[in-house]
């Protein structure tokens, strides 16, 4: 596509002549069913499948059989068709149809046409959204009669819908070429069976810069095809592509895609980037007047990065296709716009508030009903939040994994469960794809999604489409007539915040608690599985994770667990008595919860903090080491490894001066010391292990026998 070619062709938003095509038109107008071919509907004429679509379908309204449910009069025969066909098109996807709003909308449209400037037009997509707007308060102000704001936003918004649908209809050529992206309108944008979940429309307005927008439009459409990046990675990396758009406003002096004539000046002006994210201030929420976040900043760089990488690497197809030269000046050092260390960190760990206490879950899971209560009654009327709540509380599932999960997503275990589950929950994997994504589920959260489908059954019945089976299990509740848009996750987050400001939700300190960060669900789960003593991989599995890097990113093992680990096990002394000191004053004094200079890799050193250890590599026979069996694996492999040591320095010294090593060579008697400290210490917990199999630490087990001592002499220094 040419850089100078005119936009008209590609964004609802601008409309144009060019973009009317009669024989388009025709062929609309040919696939409409014979009963939808006319412009003047009442309740007895209109085609049985739009009933149930119209949002003024009640008994009082439908009495009136005999008076214009929808006029499409005073219109232009291709307007006509235009309308009808989407009003269609609305049936089709399962969105509503306001009957009064349209035929208003059809009447103030018919009286703009009346203007010396446009009794010429006779399509919807010949004039912008907003030339129709401005076109239709000149005329209703010349009759005398003007509408208002609210009016004019409604008519607006139906207006733009229309041309959403006709523009996609009337588009010659490739799909990505629209500024406009919409599965819903247009199918043949390739697109997951879940996705789009939520945001439905791609804007590619907001990039200004002619070779910036359509390079970026080629760029995703190529990405999305080749299955590289899904919907929503499409609208991340859109939405940070913005910063760039807006830097290239305040800098100005760029005109092309390489950004800069001379190519030493690259850097300084990647570096002007840097430092335009930086002055930037969030302008909105509870942040506002703040620096960009990491997570902002960082994706707008990563963005751009991978951007122009693709770009370069792809530079001949990109002027081909784009029809702009000036692809081809890139640079290797286009590829590479930022050194390592240029991009913000990002914070490694969770907030500190990101797990919930037992006692904030306990009293939200206690009151939670205050979501489905009717409003009458002081509630939020909602009995789908309240189901998912009780999903996300129990599973730690991402709120899109719970909000698109199949109408029946209920599978049966393979063999019985003995933790109590008697289902397997099959959730959509959104952001890592798993060979298996289900997870086992309890008897009470079976009666929970029964219940769910049920409440969506009921639903479909009572919109007119008893016995159809809806995609989704929790379903949006406008313009959802056939079930196939999930519950939008912002109504979530909505309603869950106001069920924490209802109740006055707070953790122990009297900090409120967010409930709007649905993925602290996720976090206490993971983590109340780390600190029941799941092993790892289980909770891998069940997270949904494909690194144990990944889960303990999740899991924060709070303090209490290191404590409970360390005295799960009896300690030792030097002579392989048990320990006869407190454990409790034994795990104070080594503070495992905040040092760590005394931990040792096949142990614990119990030298005071002040005092320093002169005894080198010796710790296997000091009276201060303390171990147990938790560190048998190291010690057996430290005592292996050392007799390969002595074994391969007898051979070298041999070698090189012709005799072997004498037994009291220096290095070979320290050795031969570890070997035996080794072998003490290995036997003596063989010695100590009980007959229950509880396993008893020693302390100094290495060290020659000597007499007993009492605890206090050993604990000197």
């Amino acid at each position: 596509m040419k850089a100078t070619r005119q936009l008209w062709h590609a964004d609802p938003h601008l409309g144009g002549p060019e973009l009317f095509d009669p024989q388009i038109n025709q062929r609309l107008h040919d696939s409409l069913p014979s009963e939808c071919r006319r412009e003047y509907f009442t309740r007895a004429t209109m085609p049985e499948h739009w009933l149930s679509a119209v949002l003024e379908n009640r008994p009082s309204y439908r009495a009136r059989e005999k008076s214009a449910a929808i006029n499409l009069g005073g219109l232009p025969p291709p307007m006509v068709t235009e309308f009808a066909w989407a009003l269609e098109r609305h049936v089709q996807l399962g969105m509503s149809i306001s009957a009064q709003l349209t035929t208003r909308l059809t009447r103030v449209i018919a009286g703009a046409l009346t203007g010396p400037r446009h009794r010429q037009v006779v399509s919807l997509v010949q004039l912008r959204r907003e030339e129709w707007i401005h076109a239709i308060r000149l005329a209703r102000v010349r009759a005398g009669t003007p509408l208002t704001a609210g009016v004019l936003g409604d008519l607006g918004h139906l207006l733009g819908r229309f041309l959403g649908l006709l523009v996609h209809a009337y588009h010659r050529g490739e799909w990505w070429e629209l500024n406009v992206w919409n599965p819903v309108y247009d199918p043949r944008i390739p697109q997951r069976l879940h996705e789009p979940a939520g945001r439905h429309s791609e804007y590619f307005g907001r990039l200004t810069a002619p070779w910036l927008r359509e390079g970026a439009k080629w760029w995703l459409s190529r990405q999305l095809e080749a299955e590289v990046y899904t919907w929503s990675t499409v609208n991340s990396r859109l939405d940070a592509l913005k910063w760039f758009q807006r830097y290239l406003d305040a800098a100005g002096g760029c005109d092309g895609p390489h950004l800069v004539d001379d190519e030493r000046r690259l850097r300084g002006f990647i570096e002007g980037f840097q430092g335009f994210l930086a002055r930037q201030r969030v302008t909105t929420g509870l942040t506002t007047g703040q620096q960009l976040g990491t997570v902002v900043r960082r994706a707008a760089m990563t963005s751009l990065e991978q951007f122009y990488r693709f770009c370069y690497e792809n530079q001949d197809e990109a002027a081909r296709v784009l029809g702009d030269q000036r692809w081809r000046l890139l640079r290797p050092q286009h590829a590479v716009l930022f050194r390592f260390g240029d991009k913000p960190r990002m914070r490694r760990e969770p907030p500190p508030d990101a797990v919930l206490s037992d006692e904030v879950l306990s009293r939200l899971a206690s009151q939670s009903e205050l979501l489905a209560l009717p409003a009458s009654e002081g509630g939020l009327g909602d009995e789908q939040a309240l189901r998912a709540l009780a999903i996300l509380m129990r599973t730690g599932r991402r709120i899109n994994e719970v909000l698109m999960l199949d109408f029946d997503p209920l599978h049966p275990v393979v063999s019985p469960s003995p933790d109590g589950g008697v289902a397997r929950l099959r959730y959509q994997q959104t952001k890592i794809l798993t060979s298996d994504p289900a997870i086992v589920i309890d008897q009470e959260l079976v009666a929970v999604i029964r219940a769910q489908q049920d409440w969506a059954r009921a639903r479909m019945a009572e919109l007119g489409n008893p016995g159809l089976t809806p995609k989704y299990l929790f379903l949006a509740v406008t313009s959802n007539l056939k079930g196939q848009r999930p519950y939008p996750m912002a109504t979530l987050h909505y309603r869950l915040a106001a069920l924490a400001e209802r109740i006055d939700l707070r953790n122990e300190l009297g900090q409120r608690v967010r409930l709007s960060r649905t993925h602290n669900f996720r976090h206490s789960k993971a983590t109340g599985l780390i600190n029941a003593g799941v092993p790892l991989h289980v909770v891998m599995r069940y997270m949904g994770h494909l690194s144990p890097a990944m889960t303990m990113h999740y899991a924060q093992t709070l303090s209490q667990t290191h404590e409970r680990e360390f005295l799960r096990f009896k300690k030792i002394t030097a002579d392989g008595r048990e320990y006869e000191g407190d454990p409790q004053d034994l795990f104070d004094r080594l503070q495992l919860d905040r040092r760590t200079d005394r931990i040792l890799p096949n142990g614990w050193c119990l030298l005071p903090p002040r005092q320093a250890c002169t005894k080198g590599n010796a710790c296997l026979g000091c009276t201060k080491f303390v171990t147990d069996e938790t560190h048998r694996p190291v010690l057996q492999h430290q005592l292996t490894e050392t007799g390969q040591l002595i074994t391969r320095r007898q051979a070298e010294h041999q070698q090189r001066y012709g005799h072997p090593m004498t037994g009291d060579n220096v290095w070979l008697t320290g050795r031969q010391a570890e070997t035996t400290a080794l072998e003490r210490i290995l036997v003596t917990l063989d010695q100590v292990r009980t007959a229950d199999g509880t396993v008893v630490p020693i302390r100094g087990a290495g060290t020659a026998q000597r007499p007993p001592t009492s605890p206090a002499a050993q604990d000197t220094p």
